[in-house]
């Protein structure tokens, strides 16, 4: 049951002598413009609510314990907001101290500790790099300018991106920003320069549930290098058949395997160069195998929709909300490619697969 939260001194107190506390001295700039019930709710990083109070004369108050490794949000809340309701609402770590909160339906804001101004400096560093970036890029496209220069362009926005991230995590590394802005680099460190990262930091940080996540995909990644044996793993046929990828994978024939999924814009962009390659080369010695993963809610239904919708007759496997297939080859993104040899050894994988020319590279593989 959610315990309503009340600046009382005697609590304030007790928790002094204990721990170190936050408070949070709140205001709300258009209380008047807020529907009827309406509540503040303290909510952790998951959007679940630790505490509620209520607003009186257009200010609130909410104290806790503090902890400069999390993240917490003050949020007005009442029957019927949705999730994706971010009126009157704003983020902050719960240091040790007061922390203001200016709560507005359009722009809050966040004042008061060492670590929030910290934070908050090298959001507005991100965010100001990505603003200019959209103009630059918006202006390059109507000035007809070649693709290529966007994506140079944005490519320099990425270093910048991560050397600022960098720099936030070695002044951080024991507070909640060297967890924010490792989650912005994580993907691109090479193995070893991750796990170093996360060496350096306090232990929440590789506790975290997707940087370990990252860490054993990628661990897994390094375990699938070209010329492994690949590694078995069981799904569902669209007909709803058991299967699995050593049904197709070293039984003497070329497998180009393509982890995808239904709403993914890049994965249906590289259909009819899987569909060009699989006509092309199909039979004896080689075949496409589509496999299905990261669904919403695990519901293959959509895949098979997609199927239909874009001509995909090649075999698939359907993973349903089982993340094996891409916890087993490392996979943080899709569309991925492996290509099999016959005896079931992984020959390649990764971007050199993808494109126009997939075709020529796998017929220049397998010889056909």
């Amino acid at each position: 049951m959610k315990k309503v939260l009340y600046s009382l001194l005697i609590l304030a107190l007790a928790t002094a002598c204990t721990q170190d506390s936050f408070t949070v001295n709140g205001t709300v700039t258009d209380a008047d413009q807020l529907p009827e019930g309406a509540v503040i709710a303290l909510l952790d990083k998951a959007g679940e609510e630790i505490a509620t109070t209520s607003v009186t004369d257009g200010a609130f108050t909410l104290t806790g314990d503090a902890s400069a490794e999390t993240l917490y949000q003050v949020q007005a809340i009442w029957a019927g907001k949705t999730a994706r309701d971010h009126s009157w609402s704003a983020s902050f770590i719960p240091e040790s101290g007061t922390t203001k909160v200016t709560l507005s339906h359009d722009e809050s804001s966040v004042e008061g500790g060492s670590v929030n101004k910290a934070y908050n400096d090298f959001l507005k560093e991100i965010n100001d790099l990505y603003a200019d970036f959209e103009e630059k890029a918006a202006a390059m496209q109507e000035e007809g300018r070649p693709r290529e220069e966007i994506q140079a362009l944005y490519d320099e926005v990425e270093e910048k991106v991560a050397e600022y991230s960098k720099e936030a995590i070695a002044k951080n590394g024991d507070n909640y920003i060297a967890l924010a802005a490792l989650q912005n680099i994580m993907y691109d460190l090479p193995l070893d320069e991750l796990k170093e990262t996360i060496a350096k930091c306090s232990p929440f940080v590789g506790e975290n549930e997707h940087i370990a996540r990252t860490v054993a995909c990628k661990e897994a990644e390094q375990a699938t290098v070209e010329g492994q044996p690949f590694v078995d793993f069981a799904g569902k046929t669209p007909e709803g058949a058991d299967v699995k990828l050593s049904d197709y994978v070293g039984k003497g024939k070329w497998v180009l395997t393509d982890f995808w999924a239904s709403w993914c814009g890049p994965c249906m962009r590289e259909v009819p160069n899987l569909k060009k390659t699989h006509e092309t080369l199909a039979g004896d010695n080689f075949t496409v195998l589509g496999i299905a993963v990261w669904e919403r809610g695990g519901d293959n239904t959509a895949s098979a929709k997609r199927m239909e919708e874009m001509g995909m007759t090649w075999p698939q496997i359907f993973a349903g909300a089982d993340n094996t297939p891409t916890d087993s080859y490392g996979i943080l993104g899709i569309p991925t490619l492996i290509l099999f040899a016959p005896d079931g050894t992984i020959y390649k994988r990764g971007e050199a697969l993808r494109g126009e020319n997939m075709l020529e590279t796998i017929r220049g593989i397998i010889g056909q």
